[in-house]
């Protein structure tokens, strides 16, 4: 990825980011989960910018939108890369993707690496339950106790939300942005990997340009 051409001033000194990206999500919940993963799947400084759209609807219809706004983001310059993540729910993520890519055909846009549009099987909790060791670290910082591991196709799993909801409970977490942006400070992406095919197609597309 080509390095960020805006410039940041702090305590009097010039900050040039690694790369900058924006990411366009469904929700607030989204947000910690998304721009965590990004950060430690990309070496050096990142910049992001973060657009959320309150639902799969409002992202569909306010998408073009959203990317003409991150083309003026980043001090009036566009973000490097963006990347367009919504849940598949009970679609196949290509269907999602094939739909997202409608709503902005033959459009040009300023970014130096492009958009990527990413669809995760099921939802964005699928990944949060990839790893039980992450949840009980997270939990025993917070006084909880250890949760088990859940067993089977995670992506296959229909309401994965409910699912780590009641992990969750278990640890005596609550299901809050915060603890989803911790669990993914924990996660092992090797696991995350192996657990969730999704999770390798995403993280494709943060390093495709």
């Amino acid at each position: 990825m080509k390095r960020g051409s805006a410039t940041f001033s702090f305590r009097g000194h010039s900050v040039v980011p690694e790369a900058s990206f924006g990411l366009i999500v469904e929700g607030s919940y989204d947000e910690p989960v998304y721009d965590g993963l990004l950060r430690r799947l990309v070496a050096g400084d990142v910049c992001t910018r973060v657009r959320i759209c309150g639902g799969i609807t409002n992202l569909m219809r306010l998408l073009p939108a959203y990317l003409r706004e991150l083309e003026h983001a980043i001090a009036g310059l566009a973000v490097d890369k963006v990347l367009v993540i919504a849940d598949s729910g009970g679609k196949k993520p290509a269907e999602v993707e094939a739909e997202m890519a409608a709503r902005i055909p033959r459009r040009a846009y300023a970014f130096a690496s492009g958009v990527q549009l990413c669809a995760v099987q099921r939802t964005m909790e699928t990944w949060l339950l990839a790893d039980e060791l992450a949840i009980s670290t997270v939990a025993s910082r917070r006084s909880g106790r250890e949760v088990p591991y859940v067993q089977g196709d995670l992506e296959s799993i229909q309401d994965p939300k409910a699912i780590l909801r009641k992990v969750l409970s278990s640890a005596k977490l609550d299901y809050l942005p915060a603890v989803c942006g911790a669990i993914v400070k924990e996660s092992r992406l090797e696991k995350l990997r192996y657990r969730c095919p999704s999770f390798g197609r995403f993280e494709q597309k943060v390093h495709d340009c």
